[in-house]
C-alpha cells in the first residue's frame, strides 16, 4: 500500500497491489487515490474491475458532495472545514473520499444558520456541545459550535478565533489557517482511530504550502495550539515513508517516533475501523483509568455516543456514564480469553500513551475544552 501511495502521488518506485492492498486502502478511505496509475500496474481482471468501480463511486460522490455543499441554504458568512478545503491540495481533488460537510459560522450567526438549515429541509440527527448534525438527501452537515478539541482553553480559543476571523465569501480559509485545521484534525483522531486519509491531507498541504521559508510563521501558530511537535513528526514520517519531498525544517526528527506513528496509523484504519469493538473498549479503559476523573470523562463521552435516548432527552445525559459502565461490564464479561486479552490490551494502551507523549499531544484523559455559555472551559 505504501509503495502504491508513493507511486500515485509522486511517481516514485513501483507497486504490485493485490486484493489485500485494495482492502486496506478502502479501510483508510483512499482507494481512489491511485486512479491515474491503475492502468500501469498489473491487476487480476476482477480486482481491476472492482477498483475501477470504487474510483467511479468516489468521483461521483465528490461531485454530488460539491453540489450539496454549493446548495447549502446558508446566507450568513461561514467556512467549510476539511472536505473540499483539504481536497484542493490533491493533484486530483475528485479522488479524495468525502464524508460530511463541516461548517462553522461566526458565533453571532450560529442560531441563524441553525434555523436556515432546518428551513432548507435538513433535519437534526445528532446534537452535541461541539456540533449539531443535520441530514438531507443522504448528505450530513455538521454545524460547529466550536472546532478546536484541545486541553487548554487559551489554545482552543486561539484556533477558533483564527478560523472565525478568516471567514470570507469563498467559504475557504487561507492556507496557513487551513493547515492548522488539518493538523488539529489529526490530533482529534489520534486516540479514537486515525486513518491515512488525514495524514495524506496534511502531507499534500505541506507539499503545496509549507516550504522552508514559510515554516517559521506557521510553526509559531502551531506552537500556540500545542501542535508544533505533531507537525514536525508527521511531516518527517511522510518524507521517510510516503514520498513527500524533503525540507529542512523537520530534518532533525528521529526515525523511531515516525515509525511508531506510521505503525499506529496502519493499525487503526479510518476512524479506527480496523479495531474490534471489545479491544477498543478495553484499551480505552486502561488508557483512561489513570485518574478517576479521566475515567469518568471517558464513560460520559462514550455513553453520550452510544445511548441514543440520552442524545434525544437532555434529562438523561447526566446518567450517560452509568449506561456506559454497564455496557463495558457486559462486553468484558462476554469476551473469550478475558484475562489474557486484557493483558494484551493493557500493553497496547501503554504503547499508545507513549506514542502520544512522543508526538507532544495532550491526551483526552487530561480533559478537553468546550465552548459553553460564551466561554471556553475545561471539562
Amino acid at each position: 500500500m505504501i509503495d502504491l501511495i508513493r507511486l500515485s502521488l509522486w511517481g516514485k518506485g513501483s507497486a504490485s497491489p493485490d486484493q489485500s492492498v485494495f482492502d486496506a486502502m478502502k479501510r483508510h478511505t483512499i482507494a481512489a487515490l491511485p486512479a491515474e496509475v491503475l492502468s500501469a500496474v498489473s491487476l487480476p481482471p476482477d480486482l481491476r474491475s472492482a477498483w475501477t468501480a470504487t474510483v467511479y463511486q468516489t468521483v461521483s460522490g465528490y461531485v454530488n458532495y460539491q453540489l450539496a455543499q454549493d446548495a447549502l441554504p446558508l446566507t450568513v458568512p461561514y467556512v467549510v472545514l476539511k472536505g473540499t478545503s483539504a481536497a484542493q491540495y490533491y493533484p486530483h481533488p475528485e479522488y479524495r473520499s468525502m464524508g460530511d460537510i463541516d461548517v462553522m459560522t461566526r458565533r453571532e450567526d450560529f442560531d441563524t444558520a441553525y434555523r436556515q438549515l432546518l428551513d432548507g429541509g435538513y433535519h437534526i440527527v445528532k446534537q452535541l456541545d461541539r456540533e449539531t448534525s443535520f441530514v438531507k438527501n443522504g448528505f450530513e452537515v455538521e454545524l460547529h459550535t466550536y472546532f478546536a478539541s484541545l486541553n487548554d482553553p487559551a489554545m482552543a480559543q486561539y484556533l477558533d478565533d483564527l478560523i472565525i476571523a478568516h471567514i470570507n465569501p469563498s467559504h475557504v480559509l487561507p492556507d496557513d489557517i487551513n493547515g492548522l485545521v488539518l493538523l488539529e484534525h489529526i490530533s482529534q483522531h489520534l486516540e479514537n482511530g486515525l486513518g491515512l486519509r488525514q495524514i495524506i491531507d496534511w502531507m499534500l498541504f505541506v507539499d503545496k504550502c509549507l516550504p522552508d521559508e514559510k515554516w517559521p510563521a506557521f510553526a509559531a501558530m502551531a506552537k500556540n495550539i500545542g501542535l508544533e511537535k505533531l507537525a514536525l513528526v508527521t511531516t518527517r514520517m511522510c518524507e521517510i515513508y510516503l514520498g513527500l519531498p524533503e525540507r529542512s525544517w523537520c530534518a532533525a526528527v528521529e526515525e523511531a517516533p515516525c515509525k511508531a506513528f506510521l505503525d499506529y496509523v496502519l493499525s487503526c484504519g479510518n476512524f479506527g475501523n480496523k479495531w474490534t469493538q471489545d479491544s477498543r473498549v478495553s484499551t480505552d479503559v486502561f488508557a483512561y483509568s489513570r485518574s478517576p476523573a479521566a475515567f469518568f470523562r471517558v464513560l460520559q463521552a462514550r455513553g453520550l455516543e452510544n445511548w441514543e435516548a440520552a442524545r434525544k432527552r437532555p434529562a438523561l445525559r447526566p446518567f450517560a456514564w452509568l449506561y456506559q459502565a454497564f455496557k463495558y461490564l457486559g462486553q468484558g464479561l462476554g469476551r473469550e480469553r478475558g484475562f489474557a486479552r486484557a493483558g494484551e490490551d493493557f500493553q497496547v494502551s501503554l504503547k499508545r500513551i507513549r506514542l502520544l507523549n512522543a508526538l507532544g499531544v495532550k491526551q483526552k484523559q487530561k480533559g478537553l475544552v468546550v465552548f459553553r455559555d460564551g466561554k471556553y472551559v475545561k471539562e
